[in-house]
């Protein structure tokens, strides 16, 4: 009975106990919503704006407004001020937008923007200050906005881009400094701190040299259009591993050195159209294997051999698109042609020669080295190592590089480099290799004297006169690359080899030997001559020593001599009037005169 009336109490207490609990929770919360209204105070809209979605999105464009109006409601997310007065963005102008993320002030007549314009927009995540005054980068601006993603710049007469502009929103990911007309220097350092962005155009800004774009490794699409740089050289896009989009149209581009494109292992899309192009190195586009998009059109193309390798590339990798890549200007007979019509058949080709072939080298362990080859510019190079490894410009080696102009360098060389190294020339019509073999030695056994030999092997292949209207067809030989041969009887391939002559392991330790033991020999004929011309030397001027202190002892005597003589003429007359006192005049006279001639 007890154990009932517990149970039924219990159920009790229940019953009275929720109701409670959840009208007290119930007026929490709307004591808490009356409190938030309250603070937060009424959203209205200003009269010169228009605000719609419950004051989140707020348009004020084309309202002849000098400065930002007040009571922008604090939830905005959305703020345009386009196409009016505003001169100035003074600091805090935007504390009270913790939301916001789209903030539109372009085509306005800004020139001064102060530190602290843009303090309380932590959310912001698109700034767009494009077709204003601008005559500098705020930079100072630009801090506190952590989320920033996209700053649009483009159109203002900026003058130069400091290093570190960017630095304090390394969040960003598109950056448009487009149309920058006035611009005439850009810092080596003006883009660092942008490892996250993916967009960038500096297109129509003037520009006449690449600038420095190493720090931008994630950059993905890149706009150079309307600039004025004759040359792309190799190096201007170092760095740029994850670009997938390059364009440089209308930039006056006449020349595109070889190995240019080599480190844009990524690029997918390239456009070099409307410029003064008329050839392209051999191989430029071997390094670019996801390239599915070029475009090559409006360029006064020249049709000749060193423009063959593109028609076949072309042919191979776009074959579903011929416009994209323009017709031959010249010469007269293949003007309209689209360039991957061109054949070997409108060519009579040579193969490319070896202007100035690598050397033996003898150097010692730890040195810089370097194989010079050096070739026609549009032709392409490659080194074959001693342990069978090809090496290109856009090849990756810890130790050993191939230079633009076809150099071999070696920034410091060890003793398991020694070998035979052969530079690997190539052009449409054939290859031209030469060989030259490096030792190197320990810094005790270098000996500069001692020469090996050097190996040149040139490969041709020439076409029979009579068969030149035959077509040819082009094979590839490498996954890189093209390495054409030419499928016909009339085909003659000329090969001259010069074979190296070997040297023994035992007579190059004996010459070696040898040549030690002569150095020794030399050196020690050279002290010994030596010492013995000092030694010469140092009698000799103990013997002029002596001669010069006997010629002063001499010298001594005969001044004293003279003294005496002097003196004695002096008392002679004094002698003469005592001696005439006391004898006769002629007595005395006589002595005198005898003493004299005695003395």
């Amino acid at each position: 009975m007890k154990l009932l009336w517990q149970v039924t109490v219990h159920h009790t207490w229940n019953a009275v106990l929720l109701p409670v609990v959840y009208l007290t929770a119930q007026v929490w919360i709307l004591c808490a919503a009356i409190a938030a209204a309250a603070s937060a105070g009424p959203q209205n809209c200003p009269s010169v704006c228009s605000c719609s979605n419950q004051f989140s999105k707020v348009v004020c464009t084309r309202r002849g407004l000098s400065e930002v109006p007040q009571g922008i409601p604090s939830n905005t997310r959305y703020l345009n001020l386009m196409e009016n007065n505003i001169q100035m963005i003074q600091a805090d102008t935007f504390r009270h937008l913790h939301h916001l993320e789209v903030l539109q002030l372009g085509r306005n007549s800004i020139r001064q923007i102060e530190v602290g314009a843009f303090n309380g927009l932590a959310s912001l995540n698109t700034l767009e200050l494009f077709d204003n005054w601008l005559t500098v980068i705020p930079s100072g601006a630009f801090e506190y906005l952590s989320k920033l993603r996209e700053l649009w710049l483009r159109n203002n007469p900026i003058e130069s881009i400091p290093s570190y502009a960017f630095n304090r929103v390394p969040s960003l990911m598109r950056l448009d400094l487009g149309e920058l007309k006035k611009l005439e220097y850009i810092s080596e350092g003006a883009f660092e701190g942008l490892f996250n962005l993916k967009y960038l155009n500096l297109g129509m800004c003037n520009i006449k040299d690449m600038p420095n774009l190493t720090p931008l490794v994630g950059l993905e699409e890149l706009e150079m259009s309307g600039n004025h740089f004759p040359e792309i050289r190799p190096g201007s896009f170092h760095g740029l591993s994850s670009l997938k989009k390059l364009w440089v149209m209308n930039s006056q581009v006449s020349l595109i050195e070889r190995n240019a494109f080599d480190g844009l292992a990524s690029l997918v899309e390239l456009n070099l159209a409307h410029n003064n192009l008329s050839s392209l190195p051999h191989d430029l586009f071997t390094p670019l294997r996801y390239l599915v998009e070029l475009h090559l059109h409006h360029n006064p193309w020249n049709c000749d051999c060193d423009i063959l390798w593109l028609a076949w590339w072309l042919r191979e990798y776009i074959p579903t698109n011929s416009t994209c890549c323009g017709r031959c200007h010249a010469p007269l007979h293949m003007r309209g042609r689209y360039l991957v019509e061109v054949d070997q058949a409108s060519f009579q080709c040579s193969a490319p020669f070896i202007m100035d072939a690598p050397r033996d080298l003898n150097i010692s362990e730890g040195r810089m080295a370097e194989l010079k080859c050096r070739t026609p510019p549009m032709s392409s190079v490659k080194w074959l190592l001693p342990n069978g490894t090809v090496l290109s410009h856009a090849s990756r080696h810890p130790r050993i590089s191939v230079l633009n102009d076809g150099t071999l360098n070696f920034s410091h060389v060890l003793l398991s480099d020694t070998g035979v190294y052969t530079c690997m020339v190539t052009n449409v019509a054939g290859n031209s290799n030469a060989s030259a073999y490096l030792n190197v030695s320990t810094a005790e056994l270098n000996t500069s004297n001692y020469s090996f030999f050097t190996t040149v092997t040139v490969e041709t292949t020439e076409i029979s006169p009579e068969d030149t209207t035959r077509k040819y067809k082009p094979v590839p030989t490498t996954s890189t690359g093209y390495q054409p041969a030419y499928t016909t009887s009339t085909t003659v391939l000329i090969q001259t080899t010069r074979v190296p002559k070997q040297v023994p392991a035992t007579d190059t330790n004996d010459k070696m030997q040898t040549s030690l033991d002569e150095v020794m020999k030399t050196t020690k004929i050279i002290i010994g001559c030596f010492v013995a011309v000092t030694l010469l030397a140092a009698a000799m001027l103990i013997v002029f020593y002596k001669l010069r202190k006997r010629h002063q002892q001499r010298s001594t005597v005969t001044a004293a001599r003279t003294v005496e003589i002097i003196q004695v003429d002096e008392d002679i007359p004094a002698a003469a009037s005592a001696a005439a006192t006391a004898a006769p005049s002629g007595v005395s006279v006589r002595n005198n005169s005898e003493n004299t001639r005695e003395f």
